[in-house]
């Protein structure tokens, strides 16, 4: 998708007031690439079209009509982020950009591989679980990078636990480590915070098109809440890593088994044999204690979250920062 040059250039030219106006502790990093901001942007006004005439009579005419601006919005502001991004890129040497994509790529994995093991290695410790759950959250190169220094801490926090769990080693720890932090800092090469700079500009754009963006996506579910498909219809900005929940299902596949035995096997044979009422509750209270050491086997047998890399959609566009 390659949007026209001039109309590009021409909003950003003039939403760089706008921009510079917004309050900088409103500011957000951006999460995904121009390229995906565009897709997220014409499935979105795609869906939420028909709900348009609709507005007003659910929202009343003063919300209506913010909505609508909102709506109308989504896509200059998506093609301002799209310019204010390709800004950014523009004083990058091709031997930058030839490094910066070999580290891309090599990061991609280290995060891919280090989140499929970090979720069933750590699903009974619930701080560590929710660390992983805000890592799944994004998506993007600067989000892989920061992704896996974050996942490398958490292993080297927990190395006692995770050690010979999974077949990640030190070495693997240390060449994620370096791989992530050399990338980011080739993306953070020349970086400034100044004012009106291109990747403030860029922080600017990518602030003011998602808010525009997840006013419609919120409101676009809450309409059609009672379609089960509302979901799909209606994605996320950054959520899109859709393998994780199937990492988790994979992780645990002990529990569903489990839980039948307790109440379906044992209840049954007390009604059938009514002579022994004594004898029958014996046998109901040895089998928790076989059930109770059931859940302790699968980490032992972590091939079977092996493949829950290959699940993971890589998304090829490099996203400069």
């Amino acid at each position: 998708m390659n949007p026209e040059p001039k109309r590009m250039n021409d909003l950003f030219a003039e939403a760089k007031p706008a921009l510079l106006e917004l309050p900088s502790e409103s500011l957000v990093q951006p999460r995904v690439s121009r390229e995906r901001a565009l897709q997220l942007t014409a499935v979105l006004r795609q869906e939420f079209a028909p709900l348009v005439p609709s507005l007003s009579e659910e929202l009343g005419p003063a919300r209506a009509r913010r909505r609508k601006a909102d709506f109308e919005a989504l896509e200059p502001r998506a093609l301002v982020f799209y310019a204010a991004d390709l800004a950014v890129d523009v004083p990058w040497t091709s031997t930058q950009k030839e490094r910066r994509a070999a580290l891309a790529r090599k990061v991609r994995e280290h995060d891919e591989l280090l989140s499929a093991w970090a979720v069933p290695l750590f699903r009974k410790n619930d701080e560590a679980s929710a660390i992983v759950a805000d890592i799944l959250r994004g998506k993007g190169i600067r989000d892989d990078a920061e992704d896996t220094v974050r996942l490398v801490a958490l292993f080297r926090k927990h190395w006692t636990a995770a050690k010979g769990q999974t077949p990640i080693k030190q070495s693997t720890l240390d060449e994620a480590e370096a791989d992530a932090t050399e990338l980011l800092g080739l993306l953070d090469a020349g970086a400034t915070s100044a004012k009106g700079s291109p990747r403030d500009l860029r922080q600017r754009a990518y602030t003011h098109w998602r808010s525009a963006y997840l006013e419609i996506y919120h409101l676009g579910r809450y309409l059609t809440r009672h379609d089960p498909a509302a979901i799909e219809r209606f994605p996320a900005v950054a959520a899109e890593r859709t393998a994780a929940p199937a990492e988790r299902d994979a992780a645990q596949p002990e529990r569903p088994a489990a839980q039948p035995e307790r109440p379906a096997a044992q209840p049954e044979r007390p009604a059938a044999q009514p002579e022994r009422p004594a004898a029958q509750p014996e046998r109901p209270a040895a089998q928790p204690e076989r059930n109770a050491t059931t859940p302790a086997a699968p980490p032992e047998k972590p091939a079977r979250a092996a493949s829950a890399p290959a699940e993971t959609p890589i998304d090829d566009s490099i996203d400069p920062a």
